[in-house]
């Protein structure tokens, strides 16, 4: 047999191996996910009825490390499958490698350094709330989906996937986080945001240090700032570029800061729609941004945004470029439109209503 045909043969045999006895578990109300979870091959579905759980874990409820888990809440009409914080534990759903499961720094996980990754994971149907940090995390996971869940009270992120690719996050619904994100991507890259709904939130959705991120078709209303595109320094991922945020209603973003003193967002003003802050090559097209009492949109250099960061080395470049801002609508705003881009380049305007607005900006050749 050829060489590459033997490989071939070797890698299929080990994929079936790896594989082997998967398959679908119930969890019954009274059971435990987690050890449902524990138990199961990589691979294995795991449909949990409808029920209240509060899992054992001292910092996590349920925590999951194998390749290939999907975790399928078979909620019905009144009835749904709700996981609840109990006891010390601070993070809901946590999906990583092995080796990231205590970081000292969420936001830089270890496995973003290692190189080791998880492939294929799905949660849908679950409602999980009352956690102090995160409802959902996922660090370094690959070809994952986030589908028609509910995350509410969770008081940092409500969904946060970090250093991951190759995902999407689909008609969820998320509320009442009081210092940053409610629907979040960190570091990532190829990601599908569609079709969610973040009220309540202290960012309702962001795009964060992350390339070819697709945000489409939300609604963010209510939150102290409906959606933020941004780049920030001391992470391992070191641009944001190449996203678009498009088709999104961004309404009445007027809700105080909940963030605690001295927090990264504690100094965000309530009342703007979508933020743009320092990222490069945003497409910003088919957007109705409404009732947003500071601003509809703003489009800022990092430096003019944190000066006190830049009074030290950056990591990154903090000037936005070559963002265009095409085809939106912006009604009942207090200001449509702040620019403060410090020698940002390219950034331009065109085909938004009002029509004169674009009148007053950089026009897009």
């Amino acid at each position: 047999m050829p060489r590459t045909a033997c490989t071939l043969a070797l890698a299929l045999t080990l994929a079936r191996a790896s594989t082997a006895g998967a398959g679908t578990v119930v969890v019954h109300s009274g059971e435990s996910i987690q050890t449902a979870v524990d138990a199961a091959p990589a691979g294995t579905t795991i449909r949990v009825e409808p029920g209240t759980y509060h899992e054992a874990g001292d910092t996590r409820a349920v925590t999951v490390t194998k390749e290939g888990i999907r975790l399928v809440g078979a909620a019905r009409p009144g009835r749904p499958v709700v996981l609840e914080q109990s006891g010390t534990q601070t993070q809901g759903i946590w999906v990583s490698p092995a080796d990231s499961l205590a970081p000292a720094d969420v936001e830089l996980p270890p496995c973003g350094v290692s190189g080791m990754r998880l492939v294929g994971f799905q949660l849908s149907g679950f409602t999980v709330r009352g956690f102090d940090g995160f409802g959902v995390y996922l660090a370094c996971v690959d070809r994952f989906r986030l589908e028609r869940n509910e995350t509410h009270a969770n008081l940092t992120y409500a969904m946060f996937p970090v250093r991951s690719s190759q995902g999407r996050l689909t008609r969820n619904k998320a509320s009442g986080t009081h210092s940053d994100a409610c629907l979040y991507t960190g570091q990532d890259e190829n990601i599908l945001v569609d079709h969610n709904e973040a009220t309540d939130c202290q960012i309702g959705l962001q795009i964060e240090n992350s390339q070819h991120v697709r945000m489409t078709h939300n609604r963010a209303a209510g939150n102290t700032a409906g959606i933020v595109v941004d780049v920030i320094d001391g992470r391992q991922a070191k641009i944001a570029s190449d996203n678009s945020v498009t088709h999104n209603e961004l309404r009445d973003n007027n809700r105080p800061n909940t963030a605690p003193p001295g927090g990264e967002t504690s100094s965000l003003p309530p009342g703007i729609g979508l933020v743009l802050d320092g990222a490069d090559r945003t497409l910003v097209a088919g957007n109705l941004i409404a009732g947003n009492d500071l601003a509809g949109l703003t489009l800022v250099d990092f430096c003019l945004g944190d000066p006190e960061a830049c009074m030290h080395p950056l990591d990154i470049d903090p000037h936005p470029d070559m963002n265009r801002v095409v085809g939106n609508r912006f009604e009942d705003n207090e200001t449509d439109v702040i620019l403060l881009l410090g020698t940002g380049q390219g950034n331009c305007f065109a085909h938004n209503r009002p029509k004169s607005l674009d009148a007053q900006l950089p026009s897009c050749r």
